[in-house]
């Protein structure tokens, strides 16, 4: 399970880098987030999130998914 978290992390980091949400300065070694800009993006992160836990939950309980 790990290895799917740690998947997902790289997918997600990497397209939010590439939106321009994560900006690295090389010469201080920060990464700066901005927020404002970021808010819809984690919506749509916990939404899927949210219906990947459901999913989980309802298989586990015997249901289809």
């Amino acid at each position: 399970m790990t290895l799917f978290i740690r998947m997902g992390l790289y997918f997600v980091f990497g397209n939010l880098a590439a939106l321009g949400y994560l900006d690295f300065d090389q010469i201080t070694g920060t990464v700066t987030i901005e927020v404002n800009n970021l808010a819809p993006t984690l919506i749509g992160v916990a939404g899927y999130a949210g219906t990947f836990i459901w999913s989980r939950i309802a298989k586990k309980r015997g249901g289809a998914t």
